[in-house]
This record gives structure tokens, C-alpha cells and sequence, in this order.
């Protein structure tokens, strides 16, 4: 099983960001705690779950001090099994990181650290509303590994005006001798509910996908699925969800998967103060559940079942080199295809 808890804290909302986040109720942090706290308490207790990741995303996580996170991991080490295996991850801001704050999640058992980087330029950086400046990511990163965190990885945005290939190939050199175990990269999107998608910038035609992946690996970064890239450790929360396994969600908004029930807590941040272990409940139903396990598999390095598939389909697309076929699962050649391929076998 794995764990994930979300921290809805921001000091300042970020342009191309659509995920469940305020800049508000910094007042309620501490009401927020102790909510969340019976959140998980409810969701763990009695189980006896073997927790093999926690991961603690945003918002901002590192909003909150060392002494929230002590209440936060003292209720999950009371109600669940965790070794020296488990992944235990933090998001955080480059510049809201300390070194007494690194210090002291790690001696709470925390090993990873997820750096939301967006870009190494400040014209970049200034241009998707971020707070922080190309100066704050490599004293932060000197800071996470001189504490003893090895596994760190970051994220970067492209597809923005600024990136050509040029400015691209800037971007991957400054990863270059950076002790990073990780790298997410994501496109430019314009979502519904981000303050671009009221104003929306005018984006690059062209698309560089192929090319900035090619790059990430002529400097060592394996992609393992459409947006994920290791250099000497996958994130193994990231691989429970793609492997459509069951999950717990805690916290204002977070999502959880248990017994083929999907359900969220509330948004409101007051709302959810009042009402921590009030859950929003979707019942999938046996295909959509086989349509996400399709969708997902295609789009990393585990594939699919080829019992869940039409064996003349698989065998199509195996002979034309969109596929091959790796312990009886269907992966994708072309991780970016993934969605294509999907729906063409859905036909």
C-alpha cells in the first residue's frame, strides 16, 4: 500500500498550476494538522498496511514546519508498518528550504526529496510565476545532499516560449554534475482553473518532446515513462499508481483507490477542517478500471497484460514496431503514442 498526503499550502499561486493549492487560510495550519492527523489515523488504523512510499505533495509541503511533520509521522508510525525500504518523499519549493528544516525531516525518516524546479533561468522562471530564482535550486540541492538525502529529483516545465532547442540543451547542461537520483518533465499545459488558462500566453508551435528526451539521455536520464526519467533510482510511488495499484489519499482534496472505490476529501480547506474524514466516493466499474490500467501501462515502462488486449491487435502492432512484448506484456516502443495506441485498441 502507499500513502499519499497533500499539504494545499502556497504562498503564491504559480501561472500554469491547476492542482488543488491556496495562497489563502495560512491561519488555519495548524487547525489543518490536526485534521489531517485524524484523516490518517482513521484511514490506517487497524489494518496492519506494510506502507512500501509516503508521499507528501502540494501545495507547498514545505510550508509547514518540522514540528507539524513530527505529529504527521509519529500517527503514521503508530498505525502502520514502514521499513528502511519505504520511499518517503517531500515536495518542496527550492527557495522556502533550510538547513535545520532538511535536518529535521530527515531524521523523521524522510529520503527523498522532490524539487519543484521548472527551470534553471530566471527570464523562465519569472514567466510561469514562480517564486524562486536559478540561485535557490543549486544552494537547495547543496543543502538536501550535504544532509545526507541522496535521493533527490526535480521537475522541469518546457513547451514554453522561451524553449528552442538551444534553450533546451541550456537546460539539460545545468543538470550535469547535479546529484540528482531523478527528473520529471512535463509539458506546458493550459489548464482549466490556472491563472493562464484566463490569459493564456501564446505557446511554440512546435514541439520538442522527442528532442528534450533524447537530451535528457545523452546526459544519463533513462526515461521510464511519458514525463518520468531516472538516472539511478525510479520513484516507486509514481510506479504503484501507473501499476493501477490501490492507494490511500490524505488531506483537502486528495485522491485515494481502495477496493475498487476512487474518493476524495473536501476542497475547502475550512470545510475539510470540519469535516476531515468526509470523502467523496466514485465505484468504478470493472471496465473502467481495465481502461486504466490500459492507459497507464501503455504510457510507461510496465506495459500491459496481453490477456487484457486482443491478441491479432497486439500482434499488428508488435509487426509495425509500435510495440514489443516483454514477459508476456505489451509495452510501447514510443511512450508519447501511448494514448493513440490505447484507443485504437479500444476499438
Amino acid at each position: 500500500m502507499i500513502l499519499y498526503i497533500h499539504i494545499p499550502f502556497c504562498f503564491s499561486k504559480c501561472g500554469y498550476c491547476a492542482f488543488h493549492s491556496s495562497h489563502l487560510h495560512f491561519d488555519l495550519q495548524e487547525a489543518y494538522v490536526k485534521a489531517l492527523l485524524e484523516d490518517i489515523k482513521v484511514s490506517l488504523e487497524e489494518r496492519e498496511y506494510f506502507l512500501s512510499s509516503v508521499y507528501v505533495g502540494g501545495g507547498t509541503p514545505n510550508t509547514l514546519g518540522v514540528e507539524a511533520y513530527q505529529k504527521i509521522f509519529e500517527v503514521i508510525y503508530q498505525n502502520a508498518k514502514i521499513d528502511k525500504n519505504t520511499e518517503i518523499t517531500l515536495e518542496c519549493n527550492p527557495n522556502l528550504i533550510g538547513k535545520e528544516w532538511i535536518r529535521g525531516v530527515r531524521e523523521l525518516g524522510v529520503n527523498r526529496i522532490s524539487l519543484g524546479v521548472q527551470s534553471f533561468w530566471n527570464q523562465k522562471l519569472e514567466f510561469l510565476q514562480r517564486d524562486h530564482r536559478s540561485y535557490d535550486i543549486f544552494h537547495s540541492i547543496e543543502m538536501i545532499a550535504n544532509e545526507g538525502i541522496e535521493d533527490i529529483s526535480l521537475d522541469l516545465i518546457y513547451g514554453t516560449p522561451f524553449d528552442t532547442l538551444e534553450f533546451l540543451q541550456k537546460e539539460v547542461s545545468c543538470l550535469v554534475d547535479l546529484p540528482l537520483s531523478h527528473l520529471s518533465a512535463y509539458t506546458l499545459s493550459i489548464d482549466k482553473g490556472s491563472l493562464f488558462y484566463a490569459n493564456p500566453p501564446i505557446l511554440p508551435s512546435v514541439d520538442y518532446a522527442k528532442e528534450f528526451c533524447k537530451m535528457l539521455f545523452d546526459v544519463g536520464f533513462m526515461q521510464y515513462e511519458v514525463s518520468n526519467f531516472y538516472f539511478s533510482k525510479k520513484s516507486s510511488h509514481n510506479l504503484a499508481y501507473w501499476s493501477a495499484e490501490e492507494y490511500i489519499g490524505c488531506g483537502s482534496g486528495a485522491v485515494g483507490y481502495e477496493n475498487g472505490v476512487r474518493y476524495s476529501g473536501i476542497k475547502s480547506i475550512p470545510s475539510y477542517i470540519k469535516h476531515p474524514l468526509r470523502k467523496h466516493k466514485e465505484i468504478l466499474k470493472e471496465e473502467e478500471i481495465r481502461l486504466e490500467k490500459l492507459f497507464l501501462g501503455l504510457r510507461c515502462e510496465r506495459g500491459v497484460d496481453l490477456k487484457e488486449i486482443d491478441s491479432n491487435k497486439a500482434n499488428l502492432l508488435i509487426q509495425e514496431k509500435k510495440c514489443y512484448c516483454r514477459d508476456n506484456r505489451l509495452i510501447a516502443y514510443d511512450y508519447f503514442i501511448a494514448d493513440e495506441i490505447a484507443l485504437w485498441l479500444l476499438e
